[in-house]
């Protein structure tokens, strides 16, 4: 399995509040039209920081501090063909051309990708 996550920061001059609600009522329609149907797809899901805290130098207190990304997705696939193949989709364009919308794209490095390995430590149920 496969399992990318993208991350990126809210586009400035614009609330939270306002780029999650374009996310919620444009973006993901997007991604279902994109990945419905989509061979080897397994699931998408979306993440918001709602707080973000730090801890300064090993100790256990933490103090609230501004987060260096505001959402991610992580995106889980059967192969990485299969997920090659589905970024080659012409409504996966159509997500691209969308970003500007929510998300801060006039910047180097505005979307962090990254591939993961996901080890289940302990799990009571399935989530």
């Amino acid at each position: 399995m496969i399992k990318l996550v993208f991350a990126w920061r809210d586009r400035p001059g614009m609330t939270a509040a306002e780029c999650e609600a374009h996310y919620h009522e444009t973006h993901m329609r997007l991604a279902r039209e994109a990945f419905t149907g989509c061979d080897g797809f397994i699931s998408l899901r979306y993440n918001r920081v709602r707080e973000f805290r730090v801890n300064d130098f090993n100790q256990p207190e933490s103090r609230e501090a501004e987060t260096d990304v505001n959402a991610w997705v992580e995106l889980y696939f059967e192969s990485d063909e299969k997920l090659q193949a589905a970024f080659g989709s012409p409504e996966l364009a159509a997500m691209f051309e969308d970003h500007v919308n929510f998300m801060a794209t006039e910047e180097v490095e505005n979307i962090k990708i990254y591939r993961v390995e996901e080890e289940v430590i302990l799990e009571v149920a399935p989530i």
